[in-house]
């Protein structure tokens, strides 16, 4: 009788079992042919020992049989073994990606259809026609106005080098290619050896950065991803968007439409980072540039192949005289201004050429309006469905692409303005600006911004930081408008700081000042925005100054590594409610930006959730977003999954803006504030009580490393101080994760869900769970969390790294967890908990294997702390801690 392979029965799909076996059985051929038959049989006893887990409920017995192995193995063989796991759940991810397109395929499909796998925007777009309170007229209104900033930053949370996101991508290409001739035989050999040769590719390459990125590595990576990947992608989804409304209203959606704009931290954000410097960022932008150019060059080349035909309109005959072949004539001069723009940058940036920005494109309508002549000639001749085809793709593209494919953000903490000011004010009027109280700072600045006379040019800055931070406002105003996005002040903490970025954009002499976003972050940071707020709207002047459009952005990370995820989460709403009403007041049309991470520590979960749990008439059809490090792969590396995403966001929004959730009920609302304050002290109690509990962050978690992982450009600490308060909420996310018991994002939340589940909320607590999108969303994030934590797991490395007292400290933290999974048991009613039990499926096909790189890297981090290993062995070491962090994040999949 054949044994029964649990671990493949548990996997969703058959097609994705069968990717699964097919891809690990190549890797397993390729381990075998380039490192011998003993060593494969490592691997496998390792692997089979890994599934035990399945069959035994005692998991601490498996995974010591393990460890027992893995001590035996030289530092050599467990580098070694450390790359075979961290191999085979890339390709699980891989094997996933294909598995969810092929869903994403589905909508189509009428059999697929009624199971309601997946949400599509046709679904969501249909609802709101459906629903009688929205008139079709409303509904067309708001997505013509739509406004969607997706921002990329370059947070360091992205492990895997761009080679091998290549290398992966060629696969993925290989494997979609074995589905569509499956019934080829011949055609299956030919991929497969193919699929041999990539996989054996990618087992020899080093899958180790070995030198940090600089921040125009940073740039060109997040570039890469727009050329890959989302070039293609955004004509599929504005393609899409307007078949909805065609087959809805009979009505397609205006020339102009663009509800999505990208942005770009990479080479702007200089918090915290001395590597982002004024000269840094003229770099990015340029670099940007040449991009943009070289893709249009590409695009306008194909065209003018394309349009080969003799009729057109008046006004293109005009221009191009009797010629038989007048777009060619005509689109030629346009072609040849992108080729010269992308020529000249990079003569400039290879060579140091001058370079003389009269000759270089500038403005997106330079190749916006001749591609709409050349449109609206061919409808004018019969040539419609040649102008709504590569045509149309391109103006669409440059619609949302602009002249640098990502408009540049810059963000600088407050202090570093103060600090200039501070010199500034000290050489020209004896101030010293910086012990002034509040309102005569607001004073001063509202007089020198009126006076409209330039004065800092005029004084010689000694400080080097201070110069620095002038010379980016000087950069600022030499670069073109379109290149420009906002200026993100992050720590804001008083009115002064908003208004001391406009007048040193005016001191600047800047023609098309940028928009100055506030950055909220800290827990008092939140508390404190309204009156923050409230001092400048009450200003007429700054009114006027900001033509009554304010841009708000809400910090999700630091928040919660200061006062506990749950805490932070809901000063994040009210924040938003009180800004909201306040920007009714004063009539102002305010938007905001949420500065959210992968992880559920740090904002992460799904954007539809995500913006349906956002207060009532904070989305207005305007939002802004980051994705961030590794979530940018995720999302929008594959393009069937792009597409999805974008898909995803316009859904999202257009829902939360037109349906937006009901207003929160004051019972709700008392019952949630009570479990906050008891969360925040909760979590300040471990953190600001406990010696022994920042010790045991230190010494079982890998938190070290991650600052040699040569992963970001930036410093893990904001300063060079040895606290967790200066370490930056990323690396203190990502090492709870890598132990796997991801703390920021529930550390606190048993104490308050202990509050909220005694008798006398009891009702209260089921009309949340049931009816506020805010609680629904908190607690299915909470879900979340709770399947991806592994209590066992930290077991694991505390009987490598930790005495007594950290264990004990160990002890009391899975006491609390398990008190938290039974809470949130009796909370959520058992219909909802089958629904994301079924829902998170696909989070266990990864365990097994990670499970193993847990194992192996406690193992490593204890062996490294024994000095007899040195020279080579500890090299070996050092790299299989380094491989077992960057498996783990892929298992993870949002670490940062």
């Amino acid at each position: 009788m054949k044994q029964r392979d649990l671990y493949y029965e548990r996997i969703p799909t058959k097609l994705l079992r069968e990717d699964i076996r097919l891809l690990g059985t190549f890797l397993g051929r390729v381990i075998k042919d380039q490192e011998g038959t003993k060593f494969f049989n490592i691997v496998e006893r390792l692997r089979l020992l890994s599934k035990n887990t399945l069959l035994d409920k005692n998991k601490s017995k498996v995974f010591s049989k393990i460890s027992k192995d893995i001590r035996k193995l030289s530092p050599e063989i467990t580098f070694k073994v450390t790359r075979a796991f961290s191999h085979i759940l890339n390709l699980m991810n891989l094997a996933e990606s294909l598995d969810a397109s092929r869903k994403l395929n589905e909508y189509d499909n009428p059999y697929f259809k009624n199971k309601k796998q997946n949400l599509f925007i046709e679904d969501i777009i249909n609802n709101l026609f459906k629903n009688r309170k929205i008139s079709d007229k409303k509904i067309y209104d708001q997505a013509t106005k739509l406004d969607i900033g997706i921002v990329l930053t370059a947070h360091p949370t992205e492990v895997k080098r761009r080679t091998l996101i290549q290398k992966y991508a060629n696969l993925t290409s290989l494997m979609e290619q074995r589905h569509l001739y499956k019934k080829y035989p011949a055609k299956i050999i030919e991929i497969d050896r193919k699929l041999y040769s990539e996989i054996a590719i990618i087992w020899k390459t080093d899958e180790l950065k070995r030198t940090k990125p600089s921040p125009l590595d940073e740039a060109r990576w997040g570039l890469a991803v727009i050329e890959d990947s989302l070039w293609d992608t955004i004509p599929r989804v504005y393609k899409r968007l307007n078949d909805i409304f065609r087959k809805n209203l009979n009505k397609d959606l205006p020339r102009n439409f663009n509800p999505i704009q990208f942005g770009s931290w990479m080479g702007g954000d200089r918090d915290g980072n001395p590597n982002v410097t004024s000269e840094v960022t003229k770099k990015v932008i340029l670099f940007s540039r040449w991009q943009a150019a070289k893709l249009y060059e590409r695009e306008l080349t194909k065209l003018i192949q394309d349009l080969s035909m003799e009729e057109c309109s008046n006004k293109i005959k005009k221009v191009t005289g009797n010629s038989f072949e007048p777009y060619r004539v005509y689109l030629r001069p346009l072609r040849d201004k992108v080729r010269r723009t992308h020529q000249l940058i990079e003569a400039h940036i290879n060579y140091n050429k001058p370079l003389d920005e009269n000759k270089l494109l500038k403005d997106k309508y330079e190749i916006i309006n001749p591609l709409r002549e050349v449109r609206t000639s061919l409808n004018m001749n019969k040539g419609q469905h040649i102008a709504n085809a590569d045509l149309l793709d391109l103006i669409r593209r440059v619609r949302c692409f602009g002249i640098n494919l990502a408009r540049l953000d810059i963000r600088q903490e407050s202090d570093r303005h103060e600090k200039l000011l501070n010199e500034i004010f000290k050489k020209k009027n004896k101030i010293n600006y910086s012990k002034l109280p509040e309102e005569k700072k607001i004073e001063l600045l509202n007089k020198s911004i009126k006076q409209k006379k330039t004065f800092v040019n005029k004084i010689n800055l000694r400080d080097k930081e201070n110069l620095e931070v002038w010379k980016t406002f000087k950069q600022i105003s030499k670069e073109p408008e379109q290149c420009m996005g906002a200026y993100v002040i992050s720590m804001t903490s008083k009115a002064s700081d908003i208004l001391s970025v406009y007048l040193l954009q005016l001191q600047a002499e800047t023609k098309n000042l940028l928009r100055v976003v506030p950055l909220f972050e800290t827990l008092d940071d939140l508390k404190n925005a309204k009156g923050v707020m409230e001092n400048l709207f009450k200003l007429p002047w700054y009114r006027k100054m900001i033509n009554s459009k304010q841009e708000v952005m809400i910090g999700y990370s630091d928040s919660s590594k200061d006062a506990g995820k749950l805490s932070a989460s809901w000063h994040q709403y009210k924040l938003q409610e009180e800004l909201r009403n306040l920007a009714k007041k004063y009539k102002i049309d305010l938007v905001f930006f949420h500065g959210r991470g992968g992880s559920p520590g740090r904002g992460g979960g799904p954007i539809q959730a995500t913006l349906k749990s956002q207060p009532s008439g904070t989305v207005n059809g305007k939002i802004r977003i980051t994705d961030q490090g590794e979530v940018i792969q995720q999302k929008y590396g594959y393009k069937p999954l792009a597409e999805y995403n974008l898909c995803s966001y316009i859904g999202a929004v257009m829902e939360a803006t037109l349906n937006p959730p009901p207003r929160s009920k004051p019972n709700w609302r008392e019952l949630i504030q009570k479990m906050s304050e008891i969360s925040t002290s909760a979590y300040r109690k471990y953190l600001n009580q406990s010696e022994d509990f920042i010790r045991y962050f230190k010494t079982v978690t890998p938190h070290k490393s991650l600052g040699k992982l040569a992963i970001g450009s930036r410093p893990t600490k904001r300063k060079n101080v040895d606290n967790i308060q200066s370490l930056r909420a990323i690396p203190w996310v990502f090492a709870w994760t890598q132990i796997r018991l991801m703390l920021p994002a529930w550390l606190g939340t048993t104490e308050a869900l202990r509050y909220g589940s005694i008798k006398k909320f009891k009702k209260t607590m089921t009309d949340l769970e049931r009816n506020w999108p805010y609680f629904v969303s908190t607690m299915d994030i909470l879900d979340m969390v709770i399947s991806k934590v592994d209590p066992e797991i930290s077991v694991i490395y505390e009987n490598n790294l930790a005495d007594k007292s950290l264990i004990r400290i160990g002890k009391r933290l899975r006491f609390q967890f398990d008190a938290l999974v039974k809470l949130h048991n009796k909370i959520t009613p058992k219909e909802v908990i089958k629904e994301r039990k079924e829902f998170r499926k696909a989070l266990f096909i990864r365990n097994n294997y990670t499970e193993m790189l847990n194992i192996l890297q406690a193992n490593i981090m204890n062996k490294l702390t024994n000095k007899k290993y040195k020279n080579l062995d500890k090299k070996y070491l050092d790299d299989a801690l380094m491989t077992s962090i960057a498996g783990i994040s892929a298992a993870m999949k949002n670490t940062g």
